[in-house]
């Protein structure tokens, strides 16, 4: 488990120290099974803290790194955002292992529900199954996998949940952390995959991603069943019906918490009723499995009366995925049986980016639910990325 205390003091006075010192390429002691690496904190990427982990769930991994990495969080400021880093085994080509960013999907706000944290019987060890399968196919594929947990999973503060800012941060800067794990060496070509809440994040790199990286080669990315298009709507839906599913009752705190921990001006207690409060104060400590697991009726009433919900939806209205145009090649994946993201608000996105002529590949699984796009990935990445090595990046918006 990662100690909250010890590293925000860490970066705290890290970020007080002159932005011209070096820094340092972290050299992990396979005798060692934990180091607190003394390191400035002026980087985005640079590695606070480095722990062996058992590769477990990835058969096709040869080692697994838990790390601690300092990055940036809604308003760019510096943050310790956690993590892990999966070697495919074998040995490197010349350049180094080409690079995979994998954005998971929603897991919930709670510390404990950091995928990194994951161990049998967890709360999220269900998803992490789904997960490795897909993850293993690129460690077969001779990529290193990083995989963040995003800001305040895991991590001091808040987890600003489906924030394109912070999401786009915290995964761009593990990338830039796999880069400093010496001896090993990597690429500086990669991809970005995210499923759900990940999917969201993999739109908001493929943005912004090379810009904010520029430094590094973004080859392209795959959006699986990404949540967040028109994402206000969630907060609209709760507010008209007059009774909800318990499905959406326990999920829709997490947008809540998220909202808060990005502006802490959007205060849920002062939203929600005092039956729905109840609700809100079980996300602040599980996670969605959890809720859902626990959750057998809705509250009668989320919202108070008359409450005034146009900064929730404002600012939820700026963290949909219609202000991201990728720049790079995307391959979009959403199942048409998916009950938690509406495959006709993904395939009006796909709509939106085509009329932008740019790249991008819209593959829909028949009668697929939620996790099927991500259980079918592993089938669909070496088209994917075949197309793009020669230079013909699979276009069906024609």
């Amino acid at each position: 488990m990662k100690t909250k205390l010890s590293i925000l003091t860490f970066l705290m006075s890290g970020i007080c120290l002159a932005s011209t010192y070096a820094i340092a390429s972290p050299v992990f002691s396979h005798t060692s099974t934990r180091q607190v690496l003394n390191l400035p904190a002026s980087a985005p990427g640079t590695i606070l803290s480095i722990q062996t982990q058992d590769t477990d769930l990835f058969s096709n991994a040869s080692q697994r790194f838990l790390i601690n990495y300092r990055s940036r969080g809604v308003q760019s400021e510096p943050i310790v955002a956690s993590g892990f880093i999966l070697l495919p085994k074998g040995k490197a080509p010349k350049d180094g292992w080409p690079i995979l960013a994998w954005a998971h999907g929603t897991t919930g706000t709670a510390d404990t529900c950091a995928p990194s944290n994951d161990f049998a019987g967890g709360p999220v060890h269900a998803y992490q199954q789904i997960a490795a399968q897909a993850l293993n196919a690129w460690l077969a594929r001779g990529y290193a996998v990083v995989a963040p947990d995003y800001q305040g999973l895991g991590t001091p503060g808040g987890h600003p949940y489906m924030n394109a800012q912070s999401q786009l941060h915290t995964v761009v800067d593990a990338v830039r952390a796999v880069h400093l794990l010496k001896p090993y060496q990597f690429s500086k070509n990669w991809y970005v995959m995210g499923h759900s809440q990940g999917g969201a994040a993999s739109l908001s790199v493929a943005a912004y991603g090379q810009k904010d990286a520029p430094d590094m080669n973004l080859r392209g990315a795959i959006a699986l069943a990404p949540g967040g298009y028109q994402y206000e709507g969630i907060a609209e839906y709760v507010a008209t019906q007059p009774k909800i599913d318990p499905s959406v009752a326990a999920f829709f705190p997490i947008v809540l918490l998220g909202a808060e921990a990005a502006d802490p001006s959007i205060a849920p207690k002062n939203l929600v009723s005092p039956e729905m409060e109840k609700v809100l104060n079980m996300a602040r400590n599980r996670c969605l499995s959890e809720l859902q697991s626990e959750l057998k009726e809705a509250p009668k009433t989320i919202f108070q009366p008359n409450v005034d919900l146009m900064p929730l939806t404002n600012y939820l209205r700026k963290q949909s995925i219609e202000h991201m145009t990728p720049n790079v090649p995307v391959l979009l994946v959403q199942g048409d049986k998916d009950h938690l993201v509406d495959s006709r608000g993904t395939y009006a996105y796909y709509q939106q980016v085509c009329k932008k002529q740019k790249p991008m590949s819209f593959h829909p699984i028949k009668n697929g639910d939620h996790r099927d796009s991500l259980k079918q990935s592993e089938f669909l990445i070496d088209g994917f990325i075949n197309s793009i090595d020669q230079g013909k990046p699979v276009n069906t918006c024609s």
